[in-house]
């Protein structure tokens, strides 16, 4: 794909012609009128391959800030980018199902299937809309695990996300990538399924499916496996994606860092048969050696580092390790002793691997944000030892080491109720969880009342020993004596003002 060639003035007052309005030419993208002919900009609507002589039916008038917004995109594709960004940005995980949800509405997606086997298994003929006729076509059987499948164009109303075979989200980047290529190639492979039922399921080349889907294809190609074995199939595409590395299986930051720090450990151990799981790979360490405590540490750390490394994390301009500069209120090792420790689910969980990816990368992306939140109500604009202020001063009794414990055990369990978690085992996976916004605005809303209460202004020296005692429990009931718990948060939410009394 490229620019289009220059266009001669004769096609510029075509194009202009053809995108008129009282009189006045037309920004194509937000159809608003380009008062001035020194604004009009000329592009391409769809990708331009190099020619010779351009389309001028592919060619559209802009005004020149979009002009320059659309850079090398052609405005189909930037229109498209634009969607999905809304897309991505919207509420949850997103799915090939949200897509197609999206694309078809309600009454249009998942629809079932009707079909037969011939006596000799040799042919399936079925239906796939009601306005055609039936289709036989032959089957073929893998020689290695005796799977039958077909070929099969399918209309992509008959598409379903396989969950149990395929546990990842959709990814904006993966996702953006296929589409500029689908929208001016062929697409080599099939996407892979299996018919279980009446339905047909994607487990292997989602992304693929969901380009053309936003390409604007109706119908995708498939090979199609008949109720083949799901423990098989389900070790074949996580060995696969692992080992060939088309696109790594997993998509948490977390467990491409232990494939990379285990390298050799983790490859062997993912050739292993079975199910695969973190408490899996820490029996797999220790066979090879390694003492149960140190795996588990090992796998605990990473947990850690993913968040405090990540770029995205602003509580790291505050942390000892991360930066030189002024004195600094964190270190790792009091963020990993108490708000980590308190809000990550110690490893190793039993689940299955690909769900144990899933909720890891949720629960990293849920610390990350509490951090900033944290951050943004505790540390930034407030921490400032050069100045040494009012505001600092209360920032410093935020993070004594005793105050630091404690209010981290109270707001985990101010969030476990926001979050409707009262069962222990619950609690102790409290971000292994989507979140909604509307528990992220009460979370946040917290945070607020936390550090606003007036303990954290009280510059007594009685007041600054107690939050420096080490003991977690007797600074927690100290802030609890001066009106700081969680109940009295919760009730705050509701309140318009501060009810404290000391």
């Amino acid at each position: 794909m490229s620019a289009h060639p220059e266009l001669l003035e004769k096609d510029k007052k075509t194009i202009i012609e053809n995108n008129k309005k009282d009189g006045k030419a037309v920004c194509i993208i937000d159809g608003l009128l380009i008062d001035s002919k020194t604004e009009i900009e000329f592009h391409h609507i769809n990708p331009y391959l190099s020619e010779e002589k351009p389309d001028i039916s592919n060619i559209a008038t802009v005004c020149k800030k979009h002009h320059k917004e659309l850079g090398q995109l052609s405005i189909t594709e930037y229109r498209t980018l634009k969607q999905m960004e809304d897309f991505f940005n919207g509420p949850g995980i997103k799915k090939l199902d949200d897509l197609l949800l999206l694309k078809l509405g309600r009454n249009n997606c998942g629809k079932l299937v009707n079909f037969s086997l011939a006596a000799d298994r040799s042919a399936i003929t079925i239906s796939i809309n009601d306005n055609n006729p039936p289709c036989t076509m032959p089957l073929f059987t893998c020689p290695s695990t005796g799977f039958k499948y077909f070929y099969l164009v399918l209309p992509i109303e008959y598409v379903n996300n396989d969950t149990m075979l395929q546990p990842r989200p959709l990814e904006l980047k993966r996702l953006w990538e296929l589409y500029r290529h689908l929208i001016a190639h062929s697409q080599l492979t099939p996407s892979v399924c299996r018919l279980s039922g009446d339905r047909i399921y994607i487990f292997d080349g989602q992304h693929k499916a969901a380009a053309q889907i936003w390409a604007g294809r109706s119908e995708i190609e498939c090979k199609i496996y008949i109720e083949p074995a799901i423990k098989t199939l389900k070790e074949t595409n996580l060995v696969a994606h692992d080992k060939l590395r088309q696109m790594p299986f997993f998509t948490s930051v977390l467990i491409n860092k232990w494939a990379s720090i285990f390298a050799e450990e983790w490859k062997e151990y993912m050739e292993h048969r079975g199910e695969k799981s973190e408490e899996g790979f820490v029996s797999f360490l220790v066979s090879r050696g390694k003492k149960k405590p140190e795996a588990v540490h090992m796998l605990e750390s990473n947990i850690y580092d993913s968040i405090l490394e990540d770029s995205e994390n602003s509580i790291k301009k505050y942390v000892e390790e991360y930066g030189a500069g002024l004195k600094k209120p964190l270190t790792v090792n009091r963020l990993r002793q108490s708000i980590l420790k308190k809000f990550i689910a110690s490893p190793p969980l039993s689940i299955s691997i690909e769900e144990s990816d899933r909720l890891r990368e949720l629960e990293r992306k849920n610390m990350i944000r509490l951090l900033n939140l944290i951050c943004a109500y505790s540390l930034n604009g407030i921490w400032n030892p050069a100045v040494n202020d009012s505001d600092h001063l209360v920032s410093e009794k935020i993070y004594l080491n005793g105050s630091f414990k404690a209010w981290s055990a109270i707001l985990k369990d101010v969030i476990a109720n926001i979050l409707a978690l009262y069962d222990e085992s619950e609690r102790k996976e409290i971000f292994l969880r989507e979140i909604s916004e509307e528990e992220w605005e009460l979370i946040e809303k917290s945070i607020s009342i936390l550090f606003g209460h007036r303990v954290w202004s009280d510059d007594s020296q009685e007041n600054i020993n107690n939050l420096r005692l080490s003991n977690e429990n007797l600074v927690r009931k100290y802030l609890s004596r001066r009106g700081l718990s969680a109940n009295w948060i919760l009730n705050s939410q509701y309140e318009s003002e501060n009810n404290f009394i000391d």
